[in-house]
């Protein structure tokens, strides 16, 4: 296996490998650290912009997209410029993003800025593990991909609790550049070390009509189903992007079919278990960043703790993915996937049903160990996904396997957090007029509420008329809490079942033997 534009051979980079190691890693973690870092902003840029679910999900469903399609374009840019040269140009524009992000005027920009931000982390990824997989040897080469797995990891651990910290401290529109002092301090080490453009390299061919296809029929979808649950699904504009999606895909796949240079080579869905793989891939990618978006909003807008606050108590969950890795590691080369992935899917399912029956008055080391608990479960399912799926493809086509794999599941990712944002906006409004409605004067407990508020506003010193309007007011705010309760336990609990069937798939289509190939 090659990936051009690094070395050719790894004895020629033996003084560097640990330059090369720190480099990439560090890159890698400021990325994607960036792309959890703004989670726990959410609440305030929609304070900032007054914006709803609808809207505020595209500040991470955008850098998953952005994201996703760009590890497409990878290989092209990497062959005809070389690891160091695309590796410091996703740095800087990465940094003019986020300074983007930093001073935006409009919520335009800043959807603009974080989809900047996610096109480069998607360039970057690949490429410092394609980069660091060949300058290794081939004996060393399982620790190097343990050492970016668990840099991997520790970004979304990192991400939220610097985040938190930015944000309670200076400002959410600081959160946007948190990440660039690591990013740059990647570009110096990756100025020295990263290995130049390889002379004999060959250029990998870029199709940039099927690149623009898959962009649109990304974004086509995503849009559309967010402006269906606004507008109504029969809407004409809505209908419009669904359809476009739907021409834009079909006009990928047949283009892909006959062209000779593929972004993705189809032929890789004629392994019955590589296409198995990618199903539960996509199913487990959007349940897994669907619970990453929704948990540090849960912990400001439901239990009203600080950014800070949220940020840490996704840290037990982090660590306890980085702890749960190198076993899964081990376990993945013994234990069958329709076993193992199946366990991981129901802890995961677990972790979210228990989520969906917290409230308000649940306890906030409880919640961190509640979402602790379904991180064992993506630590097991991710190195079981990967080896399951690479091993069923011939050697020729695992550098494609491991991408197009990489792909789908982003894919997932992103259309999970758009489908988990909608369902909190329709269950918010559905509760709200749920629970208004039963506020009459029939309602014993509702009267007598309002009685002792008043009384107790009153006792303060308010006249009748202002205690009244004030205990009408904290009812609102009462209902409004609740029915916000309601809709993320609605929404954890769509999760919980997405796992289940995600963990039923896995159990059925991944029975058969790794040895068998289709």
């Amino acid at each position: 296996m090659a990936v051009a534009g690094a070395p050719s051979a790894p004895s020629s980079y033996v003084g560097g490998r640990t330059g090369v190691m720190f480099a990439g890693v560090l890159g890698m973690i400021a990325l994607i650290m960036a792309s959890t870092m703004i989670n726990v902003a959410v609440p305030h840029i929609m304070g900032a912009y007054g914006l709803g679910q609808d809207q505020a999900h595209w500040m991470s469903s955008g850098f998953l997209a952005a994201m996703t399609v760009s590890m497409l374009a990878n290989a092209a840019l990497v062959t005809r410029f070389g690891a160091r040269t695309v590796f410091l140009g996703a740095i800087l524009i990465f940094t003019a993003a986020s300074i983007a992000g930093l001073l935006a005027p409009n919520y335009l920009t800043v959807v603009l800025a974080r989809a900047l931000q996610g096109f480069c982390a998607g360039i970057i990824q690949p490429l410092v593990i394609g980069t660091l997989f060949l300058v290794f040897e081939p004996h060393e080469r399982g620790k190097a991909m343990g050492l970016v797995g668990m840099g991997i990891v520790m970004g979304p651990a990192i991400g939220p609790i610097l985040g938190g910290m930015i944000v309670d401290g200076i400002g959410w529109r600081y959160s946007f550049v948190g990440a660039v002092p690591f990013a740059l301090l990647a570009a110096v080490a990756g100025l020295f070390f990263m290995p130049l453009k390889d002379p004999n390299a060959h250029r990998a061919p870029f199709n940039l009509l099927s690149f623009c296809l898959v962009t649109a029929a990304t974004l086509l979808f995503l849009n559309g189903i967010t402006a269906s649950q606004r507008e109504g699904w029969w809407d004409d504009r809505s209908f419009a992007m669904l359809f476009g999606a739907a021409l834009a895909a079909v006009a990928f796949v047949i283009i892909e079919l006959r062209s000779r240079h593929p972004l993705i080579q189809m032929r890789l869905f004629t392994y019955r278990m590589y296409v198995m793989a990618t199903i539960v891939g996509a199913m487990f990618g959007a349940g897994m960043f669907g619970s990453i978006y929704l948990a540090p909003i849960l912990a400001q807008l439901v239990h009203s703790y600080s950014a800070t606050d949220a940020g840490i108590m996704l840290l037990p969950g982090g660590i306890v993915a980085m702890l749960t890795f190198p076993i899964a590691g081990r376990l993945s080369q013994r234990v069958s996937p329709s076993i193992l992935m199946p366990v991981g899917l129901i802890l995961f399912a677990i972790s979210n049903w228990w989520l969906a029956s917290s409230s308000m008055e649940t306890a906030f080391w409880t919640l961190a160990w509640m979402i602790a608990f379904g991180r064992i479960g993506l630590g097991i399912v991710m190195p079981a996904l990967n080896y399951s799926a690479l091993s069923a493809v011939p050697p020729e086509l695992v550098p494609y396997a491991s991408g197009t794999l990489n792909f789908v599941r982003m894919t997932g990712a992103a259309i999970g957090v758009n489908a988990l944002a909608i369902t909190l906006d329709v269950r918010f409004g559905g509760a709200i007029k749920s629970l208004a409605a039963m506020q009459t004067s029939a309602n014993e407990a509702t009267r007598a509420a309002m009685l002792d508020l008043s009384a107790l506003f009153a006792s303060g010193g308010l006249p009748a008329s202002a205690s009244n309007t004030a205990a009408m007011s904290y009812l609102r705010d009462l209902l409004s809490l609740k029915a916000l309760e309601a809709s993320f336990q609605t929404a954890f609990l769509v999760l919980a079942l997405g796992f289940v069937v995600a963990a039923i798939a896995a159990a059925i289509l991944m029975r058969e033997p790794r040895s068998k190939s289709h």
